[in-house]
């Protein structure tokens, strides 16, 4: 679970019950784990949907689909009346993926965005998270696409990919391998967190700040390179992306490193 305010959450308003289904080992993460149970969910679920003969009712889920509904809405609305920024960019994106891809994301912010928008249900999604999941983000994707059946589209950020970049160092790289590059000139997640984001010690400590593109490495491994820099490049770039080719594609999206982390604060405050 990505969320601290969800963890923050339950471990505040505790469950009466919570249970842990699982052969693995229980990590007893919002302090309250009441037992574990050692097998699998489709066991678990087996024993405990057993028919029984009573029916119950409950307006559960139509309370929660309305809530749902009522948030996508408000997502759709917030879209329309913001300017060019990662929030755009991930919302053009990811409906731009074509069916059965095997999407990896690479860490932190990008996991984050997209965690906020619908998928297709037919993507195999995978991250690297974890304490510092920015370790080796594009190797594991790279890895993972030599032997999957399907493409595999990388989307990930500036810090992520210039850290990683020595995984493009191999002769395994598909034709049909798709990485997206969110430039936004730095570590864009560090500008939502408390602190002075206009001292140049934050810059430098904590954000990251930089000038670098991908043309060059591009070049040098032998992918093919193009970048935007607005939403209309973004949406030309997009049609063509995904078809075949006789090299790899990268496309570097820059956006606006000082004013990503205000549209993505004030979307919670909206759709609140």
């Amino acid at each position: 679970m990505v969320s601290k305010k969800i963890k923050a959450f339950l471990r505040e308003f505790t469950p009466k019950h919570h249970w842990h289904v699982g052969t693995s080992r229980a990590n007893d993460t919002f302090f309250c784990l009441k037992w574990h149970y050692k097998e699998s969910p489709n066991q678990f679920f087996k024993k405990m949907y057993t028919p029984l003969g009573n029916s119950t009712t409950s307006s559960y889920f139509e309370r929660w689909n309305k809530i749902r509904h009522n948030y996508r809405d408000r997502r759709a609305t917030y879209i329309e009346q913001i300017p060019y920024s990662d929030f755009i960019v991930f919302d053009k994106v990811l409906k731009s993926i074509p069916n059965n891809y095997q999407l990896h994301l690479a860490n932190s912010s990008t996991i984050r965005y997209t965690q906020l928008f619908q998928l297709d249900p037919s993507l195999k999604v995978f991250c690297n998270r974890g304490t510092s999941g920015i370790d080796g983000s594009t190797s594991t994707a790279l890895g993972a696409s030599v032997y999957g059946k399907s493409p595999t589209l990388l989307i990930t950020g500036d810090l992520s990919f210039f850290y990683d970049s020595n995984a493009l160092w191999n002769d395994h790289i598909r034709k049909d391998f798709r990485i997206v590059l969110i430039n936004n000139a730095g570590g864009g997640i560090f500008r939502i967190l408390p602190g002075r984001k206009d001292t140049e010690t934050y810059e430098r400590f904590f954000e990251t700040k930089h000038e670098l593109n991908a043309s060059k490495l591009c070049e040098m491994f032998k992918i093919e390179y193009s970048a935007v820099f607005n939403e209309d490049e973004l949406q030309r770039e997009l049609i063509n992306f995904y078809g075949q080719s006789d090299f790899p594609r990268l496309l570097e999206i820059h956006t606006p490193r000082q004013l990503n982390n205000k549209i993505l604060t004030d979307y919670f405050h909206f759709i609140s």
